[in-house]
């Protein structure tokens, strides 16, 4: 078994941050690009990839820092970080349905059920309001467990 001290000295390890070296031994975040979105997640009941709701969350979700992409994948999927492989190997496949609301959309938040990495978004009526909401639900709904 090596010790990472027989191949060099751990003292050198202090030069870098946390973050750099997490950068070092995992290596880049995976893409986020709308084209990398859409090879990788289903959509459903209601909405297709032409969607404008989805052609929306594709665009904040592009947008996010990786801070919040951690949080939004930590609300979808229960964990803050992709398996190997990313997207693609990501299962269940990320799923995107309408969530029906009642009269009016903006005033509902997106639910999820991490279980099965399923996100039920309303139907928004800017994208704008449905960044609004889904930033609130990522930081507000972070180890809640309600029905939805």
């Amino acid at each position: 078994m090596w010790l990472s001290s027989q191949v060099f000295s751990i003292e050198h390890l202090q030069i870098f941050t946390e973050e750099e070296l997490e950068h070092l031994l995992c290596g880049e975040h995976d893409s986020w690009t709308i084209n990398e979105l859409l090879d990788h997640i289903k959509f459903d009941h209601g909405y297709t990839a032409s969607s404008p709701p989805i052609i929306s969350l594709l665009e904040i979700i592009e947008e996010f820092s990786p801070e919040h992409r951690r949080a939004f994948l930590q609300f979808v999927t229960g964990a803050p970080r992709l398996p190997p492989g990313g997207l693609a190997s990501l299962h269940p496949k990320l799923t995107i349905v309408r969530k029906h609301s009642g009269n009016c959309a903006d005033a509902d938040l997106p639910s999820v059920m991490t279980c099965a990495n399923y996100l039920k978004l309303p139907p928004y009526s800017s994208k704008e309001r449905m960044k609004e909401r889904l930033l609130y639900a990522i930081s507000e709904g972070q180890g809640s467990f309600h029905l939805s």
